[in-house]
């Protein structure tokens, strides 16, 4: 049985993290396979978005905590080895070209939950949760967890959910905006699938460019930011891409992005 499940339906790749019984953890091989997933969707010119969805009742609940336990007798060298496996896991989706949708049913616990900030849009469960108690067993968070939430909430509420180890429910993520969509318990693997379809005509190295525009945001300052923008300005003006959509909107037609790709 494969940890990391493929389909595509239409233009999207849905990622279905395949281990219910262990609520959908990462344990051996699941990195490697995982990754081999979003290089799909970055080589196929037909895929347009992605969605990653837990089976079962449970998102991700993180790392393996049997596998965690054999840390202790690592070397300090091997310990960099084995987190660099989820590192790798976490650029991969920040690394993108493509829009990434998280799709949260029941919770994301631990580095479950840097797997879901990573992406570009967050689609919760009524009911769901967050959780980020690695200090209940005497840890700290990984995977660029507080750099996510950091980017996304107050500093009084990541102190509640990595100091105390508190749960934040899906209805105060969404209300500090770190959620875009609210759906129906059961439903948020297909809320994310209709979701996805936005990006089927959308201008593919538009996004691309806005994806990074947006991630360098938080660590430019201004004449960073301002020098990346008419970088990519002054590639995006001399794209087919901003010739097929200027040429559609002064011709009062809809634009074929897809005859692009």
């Amino acid at each position: 049985m494969s940890i990391i499940e493929n389909k595509i339906i239409g233009n999207t790749l849905i990622i279905t993290l395949n281990n219910p019984s262990k609520r959908n953890s990462m344990i051996k091989g699941f990195h490697d396979e995982f990754q081999s997933a979003i290089k799909i969707a970055e080589e196929d010119k037909n895929v347009c978005s992605v969605v990653i969805a837990g089976e079962g009742d449970f998102f991700c609940a993180g790392g393996d905590l049997n596998a965690l336990k054999t840390r202790r007798s690592m070397t300090e060298p091997e310990r960099y080895q084995t987190l660099n496996q989820l590192n790798g896991t976490i650029e991969s989706i920040y690394n993108c070209s493509k829009p990434i949708i998280a799709a949260i049913e029941g919770g994301a616990a631990g580095a479950g939950v840097s797997l879901a900030m990573a992406c570009d849009l967050v689609v919760m469960s009524e009911y769901s949760f967050f959780s980020l108690a690695y200090v209940k067993i005497g840890l700290t968070p990984d995977g660029a967890a507080t750099k996510f939430l950091s980017e996304t909430m107050p500093r009084q509420m990541l102190a509640e959910m990595a100091m105390i180890g508190g749960k934040i429910d899906a209805s105060r993520l969404y209300n500090i905006g770190a959620v875009n969509v609210l759906a129906q318990k059961g439903n948020a693997k297909e809320t994310a699938v209709e979701l996805s379809k936005n990006f089927e005509n959308l201008p593919k190295n538009s996004i691309s460019r806005i994806k990074k525009l947006s991630r360098a945001a938080y660590g430019n300052d201004f004449s960073k930011q301002i020098k990346l923008e008419t970088d990519y300005m002054v590639k995006s003006q001399g794209d087919k891409e901003s010739m097929e959509g200027i040429d559609a909107f002064l011709e009062k037609r809809t634009p074929d992005y897809k005859k692009l790709r």
